[in-house]
């Protein structure tokens, strides 16, 4: 039969399209393939905003260690010399438990100077603790 007959004309087609017959589908093996290339990629993403919060979070506890240090220190010297002593707080920040400890030793380095110390630990994980200090020199004038 003759394509014209009907009144239609043949469109030619396009350079690089195989007919019905040459089509080829994507098989099994590639799909496999992708999916598992795709999850090391995944994984390895995922990996990295996870040790990413990590450490920022291990930050943020020293950096609040820190500063309840600082604040603990500041609250002792501002005390009169005679009652400058050693003392022990418990404190919670967010989630997480910091022991404040102060101790103070008379006449060091100096007569009439107190060495005051201030160290604060927190558990940065279930089996590890860490610690920060801060230290200053008080005269009784």
């Amino acid at each position: 039969m003759d394509p014209s007959a009907n009144g239609r004309t043949r469109q030619p087609r396009a350079p690089g399209c195989a007919g019905l017959g040459g089509q080829r589908g994507v098989s099994l093996i590639e799909i496999m393939v992708a999916t598992v290339i795709l999850s090391f990629v995944a994984i390895g993403t995922t990996e990295f905003f996870v040790r990413g919060r990590t450490g920022f979070d291990q930050e943020e506890r020293k950096r609040v260690g820190a500063l309840l240090a600082q604040e603990a220190l500041e609250r002792t010297v501002a005390l009169p010399y005679p009652q400058i002593d050693a003392w022990l707080e418990m404190r919670t920040v967010g989630t997480v438990d910091y022991t404040i400890s102060v101790t103070s030793q008379m006449n060091v380095p100096e007569p009439d100077i107190k060495t005051v110390r201030c160290t604060v630990t927190w558990n940065a994980t279930p089996t590890s603790e860490r610690t920060t200090s801060l230290v200053t020199l008080v005269y009784d004038n």
